[in-house]
């Protein structure tokens, strides 16, 4: 499977939440190559999955052949300018690869978004077919840590699991990578996404 992220031009809370995934990705026994905007050459056929980095306008390659193209939002940006590059660029992709899930997430300070930015936000995805709004991330000032409102709202068995990222980004990634009910037992297991 592939996940491209992308955001503002060079956001570096992209490349910190696409790590973060990575980490979970390998926690649950998956080969993941994390992609960095500037990557070597690599064979995709060696792992289960990618996290691509997409955040540079010449990462668009990776978000055509994604399967999940996850845009991180800043209420700033939203404000200033409605993200109206980043909003052509999913366009676009979305486009070329109509296949692919579009998920939007929003980083911001401790402070709630303001009505004007929720509001800001829900046009934003509005604009987009098919696309829906994962979570509101709050990156932590000075600590580059995700966080959520909706903390209080996780499963007390995904509480008290806390292994390698905050409950919220474990929250995303399980929305992302997608786990469904063996109707036999009952065991969770992920679905199979091929690359």
């Amino acid at each position: 499977m592939i996940v491209a992220l992308t955001g503002e031009d060079g956001d570096s809370a992209v490349a910190d939440l696409a790590e973060d995934l990575a980490m979970l990705r390998v926690a649950a026994g998956k080969r993941v190559l994390l992609v960095s905007p500037n990557p070597r050459p690599y064979d995709a056929q060696l792992f289960d999955d990618l996290v691509i980095d997409a955040s540079l306008r010449s990462q668009d390659t990776a978000l055509a052949r994604a399967s999940v193209i996850l845009a991180l939002l800043r209420p700033e940006a939203l404000e200033r300018d409605g993200c109206a590059e980043l909003l052509a660029r999913l366009k676009v992709m979305q486009s070329v690869n109509p296949a692919a899930r579009v998920l939007v997430t929003v980083a911001h300070g401790r402070r709630p978004l303001t009505a004007h930015q929720a509001g800001c936000v829900l046009v934003f995805v509005a604009q987009l077919p098919h696309a829906r709004l994962a979570d509101t991330l709050v990156l932590e000032d000075g600590h580059d840590t995700y966080h959520s409102r909706h903390s209080e709202l996780e499963l007390q068995a995904y509480k008290e699991d806390r292994k390698l990222c905050a409950p919220e980004v474990r929250h995303l990634y399980r929305e992302i990578f997608p786990q469904r009910a063996d109707l036999h037992t009952g065991a969770l297991f992920p679905r199979a996404c091929p690359l």
